[in-house]
């Protein structure tokens, strides 16, 4: 009687333990599930703080039909009707004539991004929108130019919804973690663009100094969330 008690008993334990097994299993494949998308914001928005590593893995970059939308109420655009871009996605093209800068611009800030253009930080607002776009590239590519911009210079961001005129205000160095640069990033008052690079521009690996280049919109249709 004896013997058989042990023995129910220790089935008992090892089927408490395969029931609290699996329980684990299924929460950590919840919380992957969920979290995945959280972990690739975080280490792509690392990655355009850092612009500095090479590009290890392929990517697919899927552009967005460039199809200019027009201002119902002025030079306003409601929110419902643009077609925002997915991670990833080619959506516009940045110009500087005066520094013969041109190039794409695409939404998110992978390596593969950055090798082939620009890259809007996802935690920015669009062009258009009250706030700041903050947008990076690689200081080996046509972002080194922006070392000879000059204040009063014109930015030109061409988006698949609309076209905005940029005048440059400042240009300066700074800590990649600058308390002016990350107050800016998050004030929503007015329509701003900041392009930035690593510093010097002719350094090659990780550096903490960035150029940066603020602007603020002077022309361009205004994006009205509430429509």
């Amino acid at each position: 009687m004896s013997k058989k008690r042990k023995k129910g008993r220790l089935k008992r334990m090892i089927s408490s333990c395969l029931i609290a097994l699996a329980f684990l299993i299924l929460n950590y494949s919840l919380i992957y599930v969920i979290g995945q998308p959280v972990i690739h914001f975080v280490t792509s928005s690392i990655q355009t703080l850092l612009l500095a590593k090479a590009p290890t893995f392929k990517e697919n970059i899927e552009p967005i039909p460039m199809k200019q939308l027009v201002s119902e109420t002025g030079n306003e655009l409601a929110s419902s009707k643009i077609q925002f871009p997915r991670y990833g996605q080619l959506y516009g093209e940045i110009n500087v004539p005066t520094i013969q800068l041109k190039t794409s611009l695409y939404f998110g800030d992978s390596a593969t991004i950055l090798r082939n253009g620009a890259g809007q930080y996802m935690g920015s607002v669009f062009p258009g929108e009250l706030g700041t776009t903050l947008i990076g590239g690689h200081n080996s590519d046509s972002f080194g130019k922006l070392i000879n911009i000059k204040p009063q210079d014109k930015i030109t961001v061409q988006t698949n919804y609309g076209r905005y005129q940029y005048v440059v205000e400042e240009t300066r160095v700074a800590n990649k973690q600058d308390a002016q640069i990350m107050r800016e990033i998050r004030q929503r008052k007015t329509s701003e663009l900041i392009l930035y690079t690593c510093y010097p521009i002719d350094s090659i690996g990780l550096t903490d100094q960035r150029l940066f280049v603020t602007a603020k919109l002077n022309a361009g249709p205004q994006i009205n969330e509430n429509k």
